[in-house]
């Protein structure tokens, strides 16, 4: 199986609540940023597969955001993924589940709070095309919000929660290039859709996002790659009903290193983010085991 292993998507999320409105609420989203890169377009055969994620999450800046913010987001995260032997549209069939678990820091503007416990439950269903030294998926992700989640109060107006307490709907395509000579070219992109925090009345804005991968083989399981993720808000939020003015951007860049064995493989990549806009400014840390039962 060597190289084919799946290397797609997750589900972390880090999610903060503020006593204000920031782009996307509290400047969060749940597309795992920067979870995907070497061979993100590229699925494996018929079979169970673990994937299981860690990510370090760092920042001490909100940018256009209060003037005094640190967040520090742990998270782990298993996923299984279920390939099938059935084709729809000449596309392989498969399915995935994943459950972050998240231990979580956050100060603002000299309040404080942190929590530990299960974020929002992700759920998928995909199809994946090989042809050549091409190969390409779609998916359908859902975002369900039953993580640990409590609204703010007079007498605790900062909350670290680690659910989102609304859902979101998302599409999905990935795409990979990968030749003899050693080159991986990479990339997933989505596009989501969030409904309504009841609690707040609070509706964050559509958004695109993607992680990038441009990879090259120097040993026979050794892949180095930069990689990195884009996210762009592309409708306003709404507090309340009414549109806030107020989007998110970002952009990643930094270092891979990945090991792929028989029937497992190891990335590992550190990512900085630049070009802020409306949300937290800092750094990525991730590691990846894919492993085929």
């Amino acid at each position: 199986m060597d190289n084919k292993i799946i290397a797609i998507l997750c589900g972390l999320l880090t999610c903060f609540h503020l006593s204000t409105a920031f782009a996307t609420e509290n400047g969060s989203d749940s597309f795992s940023l920067g979870a995907e890169g070497i061979m993100a377009g590229a699925l494996p055969p018929a079979g169970l597969y673990f994937l299981g994620y860690y990510q370090n999450y760092h920042a001490n800046k909100f940018i256009d955001g209060p003037s005094q913010f640190y967040v520090d987001a742990n998270a782990v995260v298993p996923r299984f993924v279920w390939m099938t032997n059935h084709n729809i549209a000449n596309g392989q069939l498969g399915w995935y589940v994943a459950q972050p678990l998240v231990d979580l820091k956050v100060k603002i503007n000299g309040l404080n709070d942190s929590n530990q416990g299960l974020g929002d439950l992700y759920l998928g269903t995909m199809l994946g095309w090989h042809h050549q030294n091409h190969n390409w998926l779609a998916a359908l992700e859902t975002v369900l919000g039953t993580g640990d989640y409590k609204t703010p109060s007079q007498t605790h107006l900062v909350r670290a929660n680690i659910g989102k307490n609304y859902d979101t709907i998302r599409p999905i395509f990935a795409y990979s290039y990968l030749n003899s000579n050693g080159i991986d070219l990479s990339t997933k992109i989505s596009y989501s859709w969030n409904s309504k925090n009841e609690a707040t009345n609070y509706k964050s804005g559509e958004y695109f996002a993607g992680d990038y991968s441009l990879g090259y083989r120097i040993q026979p399981k050794i892949k180095v790659a930069v990689e990195g993720y884009y996210f762009k808000q592309m409708k306003d939020d709404k507090d309340n009903g009414k549109d806030i003015d107020f989007k998110g951007q970002v952009l990643a860049i930094g270092p891979a290193i990945q090991y792929a064995n028989k029937n497992w493989s190891l990335e590992a990549k550190f990512l900085k983010e630049t070009n802020v806009k409306n949300r937290p400014e800092g750094h990525a840390n991730w590691l990846k085991l894919v492993w085929a039962f």
